[in-house]
Formats: C-alpha cells, sequence, structure tokens
C-alpha cells in the first residue's frame, strides 16, 4: 500500500451518501477508500485522455503549425483538458 496523506476536503451531502452506501454495501472498505478510489480513477483517466491527444497530435504534426495548432486546441476542448503554450510541443 501507498502511504496516504490525511487530507479535509468538503463534497456535496449526496456524494457523502453514495460513499457511505458503499462501504455499507461491501463495495468500499471505507469512505476513504472510495473517495480515493474515484480520484485514482479520474486520474488515470485524465492520463489516458492526455496520452491519446498526445499520439492523435504527432500524427497530424506533419500537416504543417497552423493544422497542429487547430486540431491540438480542438482536441484538448473535446476532452476537457486545458493546454498551455508550454504543452505546444509535448505531441513528438
Amino acid at each position: 500500500m501507498s502511504a496516504k496523506d490525511r487530507i479535509t476536503i468538503t463534497i456535496d451531502h449526496d456524494l457523502v451518501e453514495a460513499a457511505e452506501a458503499a462501504v455499507a454495501a461491501g463495495n468500499a472498505r471505507s469512505v476513504s477508500d472510495y473517495i480515493n478510489s474515484a480520484v485514482r480513477e479520474r486520474a488515470s483517466r485524465h492520463a489516458r485522455s492526455r496520452l491519446w491527444l498526445d499520439q492523435q497530435l504527432a500524427a497530424v504534426r506533419g500537416s504543417g503549425p497552423d493544422a497542429y495548432e487547430a486540431a491540438r486546441r480542438r482536441a484538448a476542448a473535446a476532452l476537457g483538458l486545458s493546454l498551455s503554450d508550454d504543452d505546444a510541443g509535448t505531441a513528438a
């Protein structure tokens, strides 16, 4: 098991109820475990989306800088990712 950090968060009441219900049903060991799993899943999904974006952009890189930049911005918007100017060279 990886090291854990204790934090304080504020979440919507219905989400607390969902986490507690998952624990009561035996689908999670604790509310912390439930929240940890949800955050891990979202981080993994984001990483997979980012990898996909980088691969797709690598495929269009040869189309020229204007086409590449337009594709980069459209793809990021579609995936809900924000790209800074520093990200422009990450799809190699």
